[in-house]
């Protein structure tokens, strides 16, 4: 009965165990939450419109500057409209995604989430809806970029919906009148601006303006979630397969102690 009930507790706490080990957070203590003067080293902003689904695709990425200031609790302010927040990591040294728990909140400037990164580099994407899509019309949008911390450089691209013309980007309601740089990558159009030594809290603006015949995204849906799996398939794949094999010697374990026990009532 020792031997089943022990049995079963491995059971319920071995799956645990083993995710925890294989976030790395196995040997880490708690994180302490304390007031840090941050500063991001480098961030990248990929704004995709119509990418996979109706709505704009946001990426932002970067790596804050002090690798010593994490574990860390940061914010990241998000549209008003948005719609679904799909990841939120950090990423190790080595490369491996450490995705977190997140809340998306409302305050008196627009909503935001609150992350605690274990490490300085930071993974984020959302959606959201600042336009609806129809049929031989024009999209017009702008995003917003509100930065609750010091960035030494900032790159945004807008990528180029498959189908669209006409497609402008520009930056209303500032001095800065210089074009784009446009570049192609995997069959996109992109425009880029680069930007360096933005101070928190700035409000930037990216217009985007294009017109588009149809409401058909530029990837199909299905093929785009395939991509994004294969990034945690052989992660997620090698722990499944883990768990399996410890608890299948966990089984033969406890039959092969049961056949050598004794039975109820023999001499010892």
């Amino acid at each position: 009965m020792r031997a089943r009930t022990f049995l079963i507790a491995t059971f319920l706490i071995l799956p645990i165990v083993a995710i925890g080990a294989a976030n790395g957070l196995a040997n880490v203590e708690a994180y302490e939450v304390e007031d840090k003067n941050l500063v991001i080293g480098r961030m990248k902003i990929t704004v995709m419109p119509e990418y996979d689904t109706k709505e704009v695709l946001v990426i932002e990425e970067g790596k804050f500057a002090d690798l010593t200031a994490f574990p860390s609790e940061v914010t990241f302010a998000l549209p008003d409209k948005v719609t679904r927040l799909t990841d939120a990591c950090s990423l190790s040294p080595g490369g491996q995604h450490f995705c977190q728990i997140y809340d998306i909140e409302s305050g008196d400037d627009g909503k935001y989430v609150n992350l605690m990164l274990p490490y300085s580099d930071f993974f984020i994407d959302y959606k959201y809806a600042p336009f609806t899509a129809k049929e031989n019309s024009k999209r017009e949008f702008t995003y917003n970029i509100n930065l609750f911390y010091d960035a030494k450089l900032l790159e945004v691209h807008v990528q180029k919906p498959w189908r669209a013309e006409n497609f402008e980007v520009t930056l209303p309601g500032t001095n800065l009148k210089y074009e784009p740089e446009r570049y192609e990558k995997k069959g996109f159009e992109y425009a880029k601006y680069v930007f360096k030594n933005v101070k928190a809290g700035d409000v930037m603006k990216i217009a985007v303006a294009y017109y588009k015949t149809d409401t058909m995204p530029s990837i199909d849906a299905k093929y785009a979630s395939m991509i994004q799996q294969e990034v945690f398939a052989r992660d997620n794949g090698e722990l499944i397969l883990g768990i399996g094999i410890l608890a299948l010697g966990l089984v033969m374990v406890f039959r092969l102690r049961k056949r050598r026990s004794p039975p109820p009532g023999a001499a010892q």
